[in-house]
């Protein structure tokens, strides 16, 4: 029996608001797609990094997410087969990153196309763009591979023992929160530098860069903002790894501000799309031209095809 009301808070923010956060997220990362899609057939290299961030970050709900309305039910299967345990977090654990370090990408392209020197615009290409892609998935399932070896099912539980316990936070809170924070910030930074350097030079600057400079900035702030709860219960996880009796309580509360801060850091993974529409014109007015296009061809054009057979009959 649960002693305070978290367990209970807890069971309704996943029923209720994760499955209605989830699914909006998952329908603005499938339009996100669509329209990246058309723009990298246009030969637009930013591109290549927002579908990347939009395809993750589905395959992050899709795979990390979605099972946790199963265990509402039903018993965790992570309990039950310890590959799955060990897929589970791995997989989640990749995929977080690969949308994180897209947006890194992202803010390292946007520094090179608005970079005054056309030495340095040149880096920014479409080869490059898929390069630095095909190597983070690389480095991504290398660097994560220690899961596969220390996750384990212990008391029907699956999760972290021993030393690990108390090293996993620590690699989180390195390689998601600060490296990844910083490098965006960093590379954000200098981009905005750029930006203002070239419109003293130029006296002006395209619409699109400035639109993706919105766009990015935006990723950046959610990235930061949504990952402070996050390295805290990391930081907080850490620090109490050494304490193996706590009481009743205690544990609620501790699981209740890891959910909740594992709740927040899934903004990161829901909003782009809302982001983007907010924070960009020209985006704004891709997704209503494909909108547009797809209501044409799906609604449209069959009336009119329905229209001309019966003038033909006649």
């Amino acid at each position: 029996m649960s002693t305070t009301i978290f367990p209970f808070i807890q069971n309704i923010m996943t029923k209720y608001v994760m499955s209605i956060t989830v699914s909006i997220g998952l329908i603005g990362n499938i339009l996100c797609c669509l329209i990246f899609f058309k723009q990298i057939q246009s030969r637009i290299v930013s591109a290549v990094y927002f579908l990347t961030l939009s395809i993750f970050a589905n395959m992050y709900l899709i795979w990390s997410v979605t099972p946790l309305f199963y265990t509402l039910n039903y018993t965790d299967p992570q309990t039950l087969s310890v590959v799955y345990c060990k897929m589970r977090l791995y997989f989640s654990h990749i995929f977080g990153l690969y949308t994180r370090y897209s947006i890194v990408f992202g803010c390292v392209d946007l520094f090179l196309i608005t970079h005054i020197s056309f030495r340095v615009r040149s880096l920014s290409s479409m080869k490059i763009a898929y390069l630095s892609t095909m190597f983070m998935c690389l480095f991504g399932l290398i660097i994560a591979s220690h899961l596969l070896i220390f996750l384990d099912i212990r008391g029907n539980m699956c999760g972290l023992f021993g030393f690990y316990k108390f090293f996993y936070p620590i690699y989180q809170f390195i390689i998601i929160v600060v490296v990844s924070s910083a490098l965006m910030s960093i590379f954000g930074f200098l981009a905005v530098k750029n930006v203002q350097q070239r419109q003293i030079a130029l006296g002006r600057l395209k619409r699109k860069d400035r639109d993706l400079m919105r766009m990015l900035v935006a990723e950046v702030l959610i990235n930061i903002i949504a990952s402070v709860p996050f390295a805290a219960n990391l930081l907080y996880s850490s620090a109490t790894a050494s304490i193996v009796i706590k009481t009743a309580q205690r544990i609620e509360i501790d699981a209740f501000f890891s959910f909740f801060s594992q709740f927040m850091i899934q903004f990161i993974f829901i909003s782009p799309f809302y982001l983007f529409i907010m924070s960009s014109k020209s985006f704004r007015h891709e997704f209503i031209q494909i909108m547009k296009t797809y209501w044409y061809k799906c609604f449209r054009q069959p009336n009119r095809v329905a229209h001309i057979n019966r003038f033909t009959r006649n």
